[in-house]
């Protein structure tokens, strides 16, 4: 009986507490909406500075290390990563051949070609290649800015109308932020 009265005032106690409820206020307003983006992909820049590249005496280039932990291995065996440079305020593709001028310590200003390339890393990043088109080392690279985008394998399949030359074209097909 003593088992049946615990019973019974536990079930008595749970409808209780159950039944419980303050009044509701009105519905607060709703949120404002967010940016629309995409989860397979992402997209950075990245500012590599004159001093962060490293001469290469064995193949006569300048490079640099960018670590970028959204390059799984999704993403390096079966997706896309993707490297800009801006060049005068527009994002052009790399690899690619950039044209400037240099002023040498004389007050001379030389005409100079550089080659920049890109290669993916496997265990998250990119490793871009400077060469001059005379091989000179004197000169490091001067300070760019890149954009780095990593596209998922299931969303990379599905988009071969995106020209992924151009940067405009695949911010704007994969709803990416400045």
């Amino acid at each position: 009986m003593k088992k049946l009265s615990v019973i019974c005032m536990t079930i008595l106690a749970v409808s209780f507490l159950a039944s419980c409820r303050g009044p509701m206020g009105p519905q607060g307003p709703a949120g404002h909406d967010g940016n629309d983006g995409n989860a397979n992909v992402a997209s950075s820049t990245v500012t590599v500075r004159s001093n962060d590249w490293t001469w290469n005496d064995y193949k006569g280039n300048w490079t640099v290390t960018i670590d970028y932990p959204a390059i799984n291995n999704n993403v390096y065996n079966y997706g896309a990563v993707l490297v800009y440079m801006d060049v005068e305020g527009a994002w052009s593709q790399v690899p690619l051949t950039y044209y400037y001028q240099d002023e040498l310590e004389n007050g001379d200003i030389i005409n100079c070609a550089a080659s920049i390339e890109v290669a993916t890393l496997n265990d998250g990043g990119v490793r871009l290649f400077w060469t001059e088109s005379d091989f000179y080392d004197g000169m490091r690279p001067a300070t760019h800015d890149f954009k780095i985008v990593a596209i998922e394998a299931a969303v990379y399949s599905d988009r071969s109308d995106v020209d992924y030359s151009s940067y405009e074209a695949v911010k704007t097909a994969f709803q990416l932020a400045d």
